[in-house]
């Protein structure tokens, strides 16, 4: 080899190989793998001496195979699959970086040697990371260049941390989603996938028995009772060999180990007779393809059954989840072997908690007998432990961990003091759906957390960024302390009593069923975790950020009633202390309002609540300028400086992403002064549909557009309406309510026609302002801004163009900002403005009664 060169001993040999393929020897087939491998281990062995010689590099490092290479398994299209092994860290390492420039970053080695090393780097660092796919292939781990031995130290290093019951199921979860399928499918002729549907259906055998101890797989073949089984393995290796090479050219790899050269159709059955050669005649080759597709009939039946009954066997015996482990996995899920009647509360606890943490942690059910067995009336003694705090801690699966415990009457009230009064209690969301009680609401904020945590882990992953907030990415933020806090006021913010709770109590203008749907445990928040960190390993820190969730679950809700001002965002800044804080309230409360009161049905509540939490964050961490995007836009610093009139509350807050939307039309308003035209369309913020209009300032235009709004019979919530007092721009932002019926195509056109002719605010209009009726206060909000508050029962279409109106007409009132919203019966209106500086508030107050 050595001395005909690389590249020709390659060939040669791959020719010489190729012979062996299209001959019509059958029972060759692991000869033929193994010679194939051997091809590219042996290159690759002296490629790797040679390198590590001229680097002078003397730290232990080996070469080795992975996968179908290191058992000596290849076909012509198959990928190969090596590693690096480092015992020192990869960062920085010279001679690695010289490894990759020849196999990665320039084709030195492939024109050296005839192909593509495929070869990852590795540390023994990275050995706890291992799992799935790039553990299943360390299983069969073969040296190919080892001075130092390494690759044992790696094996060995593996066999005593890897977690051989998640390997277990990870195959499990193969069979059960792709191969046991295919293997009931041994018949079919239009479609096989020789490597996915027949070597990969006995591999998940032979890695079931392999997993117990990381075993290679040849150290299992050795060990098999019926060599029937491994030969019907190799019989299908022969004929992948044989399909490939009626496939020349360049491989196409689909990724993960996927090729379509693996992939036989109807025509590739007809074709085993090539295998004769062309000098034989039609009979002997048709006689020659019936006994080759007879034996890959009982080849695929043999590798289905082999596996079938090596995992069912697993299961009849019940796979420990660990060494020497009590607990075990059968055909019906987990069940503890060791928990009886005759234990102690406390260690009846301990089996029954540890149980539901396995179950969870490996996300498996528990065997249904297990009801009577482990948990048999674990109400009458089931008791807090640390594994309490694991569930919590896991990072999926603790809403069906409750909904099994809920099953045992009790139970959970146990671990939860309140939480039995509380599941079976009535609020104002189960009067309302009808549907369920309270306990079950749980599980589904539960599992939109989690949801949440894995889609924004996944847009992590994927470097994507955005301009405005999402909830995924903010949970995929939070530490693991935040996330269980969050979990835990999830479950528990009913069953503390707060001061709040008392004081709804003690309201008897509300329902019973309101003013009793919290504080089931009667223990006062500050006292309700205390044993949680005595009895469970709760961190105290993480108690008390489940403390402030608790105290603090509606504060989001209630300070997105009004406008996010400085002065707003300044106090709930102080109310959070720190990023983290602030961070895992907003979780929390988009998690608990993930179906009741959420963005679907409140999107202008919901955008407000974005906002808070936008504006706050920038507090604890201070960013650029927040007007550079207007640079980025071509905005000339003349055209900047108009925009940047509309102030910190628009550029602050989450309407900046729509400056460039609008920003070109308010700058042609003054650099054409002659201009009157009106921009307004339709905009999107997740749920909230907005309509947003860029025009020349003018005393009445809330109410116009108020009222051009309730002539088309259309709802709005709420108006943040910004102004460039300098320049006499205004940039108003209207949040049309959710509705069944799709907006009318010309219903922008319809807003720009009424305020470039100033409609609905003449004289005359007042006549037929609809009527309303109810309570009007106006009050001092901040230092020369005031808040008109109107409350009525009677609501009613038009109500804030009416309220808008009056205001313009008789208070001449300039208008920033307005909110709607109902609760218990009633619908309120809040309108922001200032006053002219000839109206007093007294004045203001005496013409409000007498107009309203």
């Amino acid at each position: 080899m050595a001395r005909a060169g690389p590249l020709a001993a390659f060939r040669e040999l791959v020719a010489e190989n190729d012979a062996l393929i299209r001959a019509p020897a059958l029972d060759n087939g692991r000869q033929i793998a193994a010679a194939r491998a051997t091809i590219h281990t042996e290159l690759v062995r002296g490629w790797a001496e040679e390198q590590q010689r001229a680097s002078g590099y003397d730290k232990p490092f080996a070469v080795v195979a992975l996968g179908g290479t290191g058992r000596g398994e290849m076909a012509p299209h198959s990928d190969n699959d090596f590693a690096f092994l480092f015992a020192d860290a990869l960062e920085g390492n010279a001679f690695l970086l010289e490894l990759q420039r020849q196999i990665l970053h320039t084709s030195e080695f492939r024109n050296r040697y005839g192909f593509t090393c495929l070869a990852l780097p590795f540390s023994l660092d990275d050995l706890p990371a291992l799992a799935d796919r790039q553990l299943n292939a360390f299983l069969d781990l073969r040296p190919v260049h080892d001075p130092g031995a390494l690759s044992v130290v790696f094996r060995e290093r593996i066999r005593a941390s890897f977690d051989s019951f998640a390997h277990f199921l990870h195959v499990r979860g193969f069979w059960q989603a792709q191969w046991e399928k295919a293997a009931g499918e041994s018949e079919r002729l239009d479609r096989f996938d020789i490597k996915n549907d027949g070597l990969r259906v006995f591999l998940a055998g032979v890695w079931t028995l392999a997993g117990r101890d990381f075993l290679h797989a040849h150290e299992v073949y050795q060990s098999l009772p019926d060599p029937r089984d491994l030969e019907a393995y190799d019989f299908l290796m022969r004929i992948r060999a044989f399909v490939h090479s009626r496939r020349p050219g360049t491989r196409l790899a689909f990724g993960g180990g996927h090729h379509p050269e693996d992939v036989l159709t109807f025509d590739d059955f007809l074709s085993f007779g090539e295998m004769l050669g062309p000098d034989a005649d039609e009979r002997a080759r048709f006689e020659f393809a019936n006994d080759v597709r007879a034996r890959l009939l009982s080849a695929r039946r043999r590798v289905a059954l082999f596996t079938k009954g090596v995992i069912e066997r697993e299961l009849k015996a019940g796979r420990p989840i660990g060494p020497r482990s009590p607990i075990v996995f059968g055909p019906g899920g987990l069940r503890h072997t060791r928990a009886t009647q005759g234990q102690t509360g406390p260690e009846k606890s301990r089996a029954a908690l540890s149980l539901l943490l396995a179950a969870q942690h490996y996300a498996v059910p528990i065997d249904p007998a297990e009801l009577q067995a482990t948990f048999r009336d674990a109400g009458s003694w089931l008791e807090r432990g640390p594994d309490l705090a694991a569930l919590f801690y896991e990072s999926q699966g603790l809403a069906d961990s409750f909904a099994f415990v809920s099953q045992l009457d009790g139970a959970v009230d146990r671990l939860l003091p309140g939480f039995a009064k509380f599941e079976c209690s009535i609020d104002s969301r189960v009067m309302a759906e009808r549907r369920s009680l309270r306990g079950a609401l749980v599980g589904q904020k539960l599992r939109a957390l989690e949801r949440y945590v894995r889609e924004g882990r996944a847009v992590l992953a994927r470097g994507s960024s955005s301009e405005g907030v999402r909830v995924e990415v903010e949970a995929a933020l939070l530490d693991t302390d935040h996330l269980a806090a969050v979990k835990l006021a999830l479950v528990t913010k009913r069953l503390p009593l707060t001061e709040d709770d008392i004081a709804v109590r003690a309201d008897e203008s509300r329902p019973l069923f309101a003013r009793y749907s919290t504080g089931f445990s009667g223990i006062p928040l500050a006292a309700y975790f205390a044993p949680f960190a005595r009895e469970c390993d709760f961190p105290p820190e993480m108690l008390r950020v489940a403390e402030f969730l608790v105290a603090n679950r509606r504060v989001f809700k209630e300070r997105a009633a009004g406008l996010n001002d400085a002065r707003q965002v300044t106090e709930f800044a102080e109310l959070c202390r720190d990023e983290n804080l602030l961070r895992t309230l907003f979780v929390f409360t988009c998690a608990d309002r993930t179906e009741w009161e959420s963005p679907e049905t409140d999107p202008a509540r919901w955008f407000n609540t974005r906002e808070l939490y936008a504006k706050t964050l920038q507090r604890f961490r201070p960013a650029a300028d927040p007007t550079r995007a207007l640079h980025a836009a071509g905005y000339s610093p003349e055209q900047r400086n108009i925009l940047k009139d509309f102030g910190e509350d628009f550029f602050g807050g989450v309407y900046r992403q729509y400056a460039n939307r609008f920003g070109a039309h308010l700058v042609r308003l003054i650099e054409e002064p002659g201009t009157t035209a009106v921009k307004a369309a339709i905009v999107r913020d997740g749920t909230a549909m907005i309509l947003g209009v860029a025009a020349r300032d003018y005393r009445g235009l809330a109410a116009t557009i108020s009222g051009a709004l309730w002539h088309r019979r259309i709802e709005f919530r709420q108006a943040h309406l910004f102004s460039a007092m300098h320049h006499g721009l205004a940039l108003d932002f209207f949040h049309l309510a959710p509705s069944p019926q799709p907006l009318a195509a010309d219903l922008v056109a319809s807003i720009e026609d009424a305020i470039l002719r100033r409609l609905y605010i003449a004289d005359a209009d007042e006549a037929s302002l609809p009527a309303v009726t109810g309570q009007a206060t106006l009050h001092e909000w901040r230092p020369a801004q005031y808040c008109l508050r109107f409350e009525t029962a009677a609501g009613g279409s038009g109500l804030i163009y009416a309220i808008t109106y009056k205001m313009f007409r008789h208070l001449r009132a300039n208008i920033f900002g307005l909110t709607a919203h109902t609760a218990r019966g009633k619908a309120f209106v809040s309108v922001y403005h200032s006053l002219p500086n000839d109206l007093p508030l007294p004045e203001a107050q005496r013409i409000l009664a007498d107009r309203f």
